[in-house]
């Protein structure tokens, strides 16, 4: 029962608290990941290789993410496109467009913000292992379907975790680092499974 107190005041906490680029002023803040979380808050899963303390943290950085979708997705669109910009020319109705002519494409919008939902139900979802296999799964035949490289989730990852990194600031923790590289390299690899197997 502590364990969750720990946990509920560290979500409370950090909720009122504004963090990241937003402030510059960000006073020492201890977030939930950090505390005692209990006897299981180390214990990693057997599949995924996430603990409590991992889950938490992710938990915790997306739930900040979650109140403006729509413009995080497209500003890590943008992002993406920046750093790969072979992935650009995946989608015929941006694929020429520049950064400025991007953050009000309502193409990439609607694109960005459902991978930004396909994200929180991934997030939403990890405590639930075959529930998340699943929708890797679906996820992953849908892609293979459309002719889109299992690349190109490899070459997404490490920017998801810069863009997450860069946007959040210091409310950007290294347990939520670690959380974020070890779950994408699970994602990573249930995908590549998929792709394989289908």
């Amino acid at each position: 029962m502590g364990a969750m107190w720990s946990l509920l005041w560290g979500w409370w906490t950090a909720g009122t608290q504004t963090v990241g680029p937003l402030n510059a002023s960000v006073s020492s803040v201890q977030y939930a990941e950090n505390g005692d979380l209990g006897p299981e808050g180390d214990v990693a899963d057997p599949t995924t290789g996430l603990t409590l303390r991992h889950r938490t943290a992710m938990v915790r950085t997306w739930d900040m993410v979650r109140p403006d979708m729509k413009v995080h997705g497209i500003n890590f669109f943008i992002e993406l496109f920046r750093t790969e910009p072979e992935l650009q020319t995946r989608f015929k109705g941006f694929a020429d467009k520049s950064a400025e002519e991007l953050k009000t494409n309502k193409r990439l919008a609607a694109h960005a913000s459902t991978v930004m939902l396909a994200i929180t139900g991934l997030v939403d979802n990890l405590d639930d292992v075959t529930c998340l296999v699943e929708m890797l799964n679906s996820t992953a035949v849908n892609h293979k379907r459309r002719g889109i490289p299992f690349k190109d989730f490899e070459l997404l990852a490490p920017v998801l975790v810069k863009f997450l990194k860069d946007s959040l600031g210091s409310a950007w923790t290294p347990v939520a680092e670690e959380a974020w590289v070890q779950a994408l390299k699970v994602i990573n690899s249930v995908i590549s499974g998929t792709y394989d197997s289908s």
